[in-house]
């Protein structure tokens, strides 16, 4: 089963223009929302990053829509404790009609501390330490960890939807789908990319899978293509170099 959605693009728009952006969505018959989580946009020209889970509870009034994050970094910018916590609330407030999207981050925008930016293969492995942690936290019990990368002491959330939250987990290539494969309720990714599902199947994975991508709407080809290269060039870079 296939549905569509639309994607709130936080690096380009203030938060009351994604909640409108949001009715209009469910107006035009799109079946879910995904919103994108930064520190920083991808680059200035976007111009925006306003906090996801403001934006979130705001959404949770102005819509019935599922919502997926695509995707938080609950890794090294906020402490998957705080994630979970996080998560958590929204999901409640979307009375269970929300997905946490994870991811082990870039660089560009989620680098804001000083401290050293981990190769991708820590990055891998402090995301599924975190996942672990936020699943724990979302039994409701007491929870304490003391793990390589994170430690939670005497931590309980207290506000909790009826269901755990579903983890879906992004990827790009196939140590990455193995990884979402193994702790992730589903796979998502920023393209719709038949490979990578394939590689999230062989792995082992049985969950749904989301991919988006982005469109132009524009008066003339002329004008989407020059809007296009100044917005999102970073959409035009091959591989993982975007």
């Amino acid at each position: 089963m296939v549905s569509i959605g639309y994607f709130l693009s936080s690096e380009e728009f203030r938060p009351r223009e994604l909640v409108r952006q949001a009715k209009w969505a469910e107006e035009a018959g799109f079946e879910r929302l995904w919103i994108s989580d930064h520190f920083h946009p991808w680059n200035g020209e976007q111009g925006q990053s306003p906090f996801v889970w403001s934006v979130i509870g705001a959404l949770s009034e102005a819509t019935r829509l599922p919502i997926t994050t695509a995707v938080t970094c609950p890794t090294v910018r906020i402490h998957p404790a705080i994630i979970a916590q996080a998560a958590a609330t929204a999901a409640v407030q979307c009375e269970g009609r929300f997905t946490l999207g994870v991811g082990s981050g870039e660089a560009l925008n989620e680098h804001i501390f000083g401290d050293a930016w981990p190769p991708a293969p820590v990055r891998l492995e402090m995301l599924e330490e975190a996942v672990e942690v936020i699943r724990a936290l979302h039994t409701g019990n007491e929870v304490d960890h003391h793990g390589k990368h994170y430690t939670v002491e005497n931590a309980r959330i207290y506000t909790l939807p009826e269901q755990p939250v579903p983890i879906y987990v992004s990827a790009f290539g196939p140590k990455a789908a193995e990884v979402a494969a193994r702790i992730g309720d589903g796979l998502c990714s920023t393209k719709p990319d038949g490979d990578l599902i394939e590689q999230y199947r062989e792995a082992g994975g049985k969950g749904p899978a989301q991919g988006g991508f982005k469109v132009c709407h524009a008066a003339t080809e002329a004008q989407g293509v020059e809007t296009a290269l100044r917005v999102w060039p970073n959409e035009h870079l091959p591989g993982e170099l975007a």
